[in-house]
């Protein structure tokens, strides 16, 4: 939660995270699911492919609107983000990861918009920021009320 907090802090307030933070949420992922480790590798696979699948069709979504090609990592997302969600996937099965990914970015999109029309001056969301945000929320609610959101 520390770390997640950190992560929070940084992305928000900054607009980037340090490094050594999602290799720290990878390496606590690894640790906190090592008995499962033998059991997960294709979960893990799974994962990075629907995560690249995304980023290829966001990749071709804005190549396609600009009418050539976009590279997304330039400034559209930021590294820390795709590094972010890369780290993120020790912590869930696949089925999991995709409920994540696909609740994380609802949440992201209506926590921005709530945001901005508070504060007007944000123009890009710190996506890893509130993705951390979800995940500390989901964690919390998933042990205060034994309620697995995200299986």
């Amino acid at each position: 939660m520390a770390v997640l907090a950190l992560v929070v802090y940084q992305d928000v307030k900054l607009r980037l995270i340090h490094i050594l933070l999602p290799v720290a949420i990878f390496g606590l992922g690894i640790a906190i699911n090592w008995d499962l480790m033998r059991f997960i590798h294709m979960d893990w696979i799974s994962s990075l492919l629907f995560l690249a699948l995304n980023l290829l069709v966001v990749t071709l979504y804005f190549s396609i609107k600009a009418k050539r090609y976009v590279n997304p990592f330039d400034a559209l997302i930021g590294w820390g983000d795709i590094w972010f969600l890369i780290a993120l996937v020790p912590l869930f099965h696949f089925r999991g990861y995709v409920q994540f990914f696909v609740m994380g970015m609802l949440f992201s999109l209506v926590l921005f918009i709530v945001m901005k029309s508070i504060y007007p001056k944000y123009k890009t969301i710190p996506l890893a920021g509130f993705l951390s945000i979800f995940l500390i929320g989901t964690t919390l609610a998933q042990h205060l009320t034994d309620i697995d959101i995200l299986l």
